[in-house]
């Protein structure tokens, strides 16, 4: 029996539903890992570390890679062209890049606005944060990444999460997100179980 092609709970439809459709830009097919860097074109977002920026002071990049190089992954900015930068954190190993440029890639499918960015008393940059947009801009970068078709029938045939994380270029912690967001879990464990 083929698993349902969307998740069963609501919420887990609504993030696959734009998930989906990200990866319909491209025609990819479920069982096909996405390259996020690829997609990102089709989104007019041009992808830099931050030592691709011209004019960025090195004691700039110092701190941004080495101080602060732990609390941040991405910035996107507007450009004025229409075309967005997206600035990606270069201490970040590939696979959690990639989840961080899909996130970045959901936000702007989802028409999100950029986030602003302010000067506080004490000269420190901030930037704004709202925690549900940045939690259903990874959801839906998530679901773009690991389809739940795909992730059903894995789980369905007691695939483990190491193995699709390899398949689909993500981390396992993302595949077991993916796996409980999408009400897989139970059988996820159930399958663990059985083969212990």
């Amino acid at each position: 029996m083929r698993p349902p092609a969307l998740p069963r709970n609501r919420i887990g439809r609504l993030f696959e539903e734009s998930g989906i459709a990200i990866r319909t830009v491209v025609a990819a097919s479920t069982e096909k890992r996405l390259d996020p860097f690829a997609l990102a074109v089709y989104f007019k977002i041009k992808v830099v570390q931050p030592d691709e920026i011209e004019y960025l002071p090195r004691a700039t990049y110092q701190e941004l890679t080495g101080k602060y190089g732990g609390s941040w992954s991405a910035v996107t900015l507007p450009l004025s062209d229409g075309w967005r930068l997206c600035i990606l954190n270069p201490t970040h190993n590939r696979v959690r890049t990639r989840a961080t440029l899909m996130e970045e890639i959901a936000h702007v499918a989802l028409g999100h606005s950029p986030c602003k960015i302010s000067i506080d008393g004490n000269g420190m940059a901030r930037r704004d944060y709202n925690q549900a947009i940045e939690r259903t801009a990874y959801a839906v970068g998530a679901a773009a990444l690991l389809p739940y078709s795909a992730l059903a029938n894995y789980v369905g045939k007691n695939i483990s999460a190491r193995w699709i994380a390899r398949r689909y270029g993500v981390s396992v912690k993302l595949v077991e997100y993916r796996i409980k967001i999408t009400m897989l879990w139970p059988l996820y464990k159930g399958s663990l179980a059985k083969a212990s």
